[in-house]
């Protein structure tokens, strides 16, 4: 028996403990038993991890660089992998790696200028998603600013700083969205983008939802906090929080296409607000989570629905996986929603790394940085992918044949790179099916510590 390591979900630590079964393929040699009862090694494992090996080799489309600053020449297999999906995962092996960071903001360009992508989801508050969507519009604010826990890198600034230059180039008649899918806590901008719209717009509502916000407005803030209310309590800012819903449906309309688009993010914004309201009723902490990776899913739908475009969905690969990867921490995720609402049109690309560190938190509570080894495991996943001679490439993971196509289907250690640093606890997950959980990996060999300020 191992202990999970302590994951972080909004503040909150939880440390759960399974039971962990070492699965995959063994890499050192395999034993026979002769005539008179001696051991011997024989060659059929490692065989088996030759094949495998060059299985993969032979399939997999090598990518140049992670540098969004070269061409996108080598991510044209994209094109035929994604096909005509209008929803595509981005996953990341960790929450702090340079080189993972850098490649998705390629996925990002490639998806955005040649596929057609606008709408950028990503596993960030919806606060902060109205503020870096409005900079990538106006270029008001400071996006380092506004990315919060392990996000605020020289990476994703860049990537962020990337989008404001393609929306400020009236070239490009269709702009990005910026969508902060996450539930973690409601800052006062959540509540000012419904209220400043209703009161010049709808003065006759604003009495009534001022009143619903007010005492929810100054709890939302912290989600710890929040968990501590009674039931009660909770009960009745989720009721105020619906009354708005209930009168931006039935009393506002808008009047010309502006203000169609500013009234669908108001009404999506007060819709947001009950889903925090609702998500933090249960008290135990599976039904919690189902309901953040439900609205997650949700929050893409409506950006596809609603503001039109294809969208991208940037997370941890346990959000972005097609299935569960570690069941007592997320009994259901993201992009299972997804995949059951939206079927094929869902893309789950996970990324993945061999070797490396990585940026995570010491001391959440302190805002400690520091950076974390990877833990080798030659049983997983990641150590396999480590034998193609690449330093990084694409695995169309359906369209796998021979003995590359039945190892992907195995289920086996995978890396899961946490937000906190907890010395000598495993990193991996057991028993995931990389077939089952991705369509697409993204494999960078080496990765180095995100740059964070």
């Amino acid at each position: 028996m191992n202990k999970r390591r302590k994951m972080i979900y909004g503040g909150v630590a939880v440390m759960l403990s399974t039971a962990i079964i070492t699965t995959g393929c063994s890499t050192g040699p395999a034993e026979k038993t002769d005539q008179i009862g001696t051991t011997q090694p024989v060659e059929t494992a490692q065989i088996s991890q030759n094949s495998i090996a060059k299985s993969l080799q032979l399939q997999a489309k090598q990518l140049k660089t992670s540098d969004p600053k070269q061409p996108l020449d080598d991510l044209k297999p994209l094109k035929d992998m994604i096909g005509n999906a209008n929803y595509v995962g981005l996953g990341e092996a960790t929450h702090g790696s340079s080189e993972i960071f850098m490649m998705k903001h390629r996925l990002v360009k490639y998806l955005v200028t040649e596929l057609g992508f606008t709408n950028f989801g990503i596993e960030e508050d919806w606060g902060s998603g109205l503020k870096l969507n409005e900079y990538i519009q106006t270029g008001k604010g400071d996006p380092r600013e506004f990315l919060k826990l392990l996000y605020p890198t020289d990476e994703i600034v860049a990537m962020v700083e990337w989008m404001r230059e393609y929306n400020s180039d009236p070239v490009n008649k269709k702009k990005i969205q910026f969508i902060g899918l996450d539930l973690k806590m409601l800052d006062q901008s959540v509540f000012d983008k419904v209220i400043n719209y209703v009161k010049e717009y709808h003065p006759d509502l604003l009495p009534e939802v001022e009143q619903s916000y007010k005492e929810l407005s100054s709890v939302a803030g912290n989600l710890q906090e929040y968990m501590k209310l009674t039931t009660e309590v909770k009960e009745k800012h989720m009721a105020n929080a619906q009354k708005v819903v209930k009168l931006l449906e039935d009393k506002t309309r808008p009047n010309n296409e502006t203000d169609s688009y500013e009234l669908a993010w108001v009404k999506e914004t007060a819709k947001v607000i009950e889903n925090f309201t609702k998500m933090v009723i249960p008290a135990d902490y599976p039904s919690l989570v189902k309901l953040h990776d439900q609205y997650l899913a949700e929050h893409a739908v409506w950006a596809q629905e609603k503001l039109g475009g294809k969208t991208m969905v940037w997370g941890h690969n346990i959000h972005i996986a097609k299935g569960v990867i570690t069941e007592k921490m997320y009994p259901k995720v993201a992009g299972e929603f997804l995949k059951e609402r939206v079927g094929n049109q869902y893309v789950a690309i996970g990324s993945t790394t061999t070797e490396g560190k990585f940026t995570a938190f010491i001391s959440l509570s302190e805002n400690k940085i520091g950076a974390d080894a990877i833990q080798k495991n030659e049983n997983s996943s990641n150590h396999m992918l480590g034998q193609v001679h690449y330093d990084q490439f694409l695995l169309d993971l359906r369209k796998l044949n021979g003995a590359a196509q039945q190892w992907a289907k195995e289920k086996q250690p995978f890396l899961d790179g946490g937000a906190q640093i907890i010395p000598n606890v495993p990193q991996y997950d057991d028993d995931v099916s990389l077939q089952e959980q991705f369509d697409i990996l993204v494999h960078i060999q080496k990765t180095t510590p995100s740059h964070i300020k």
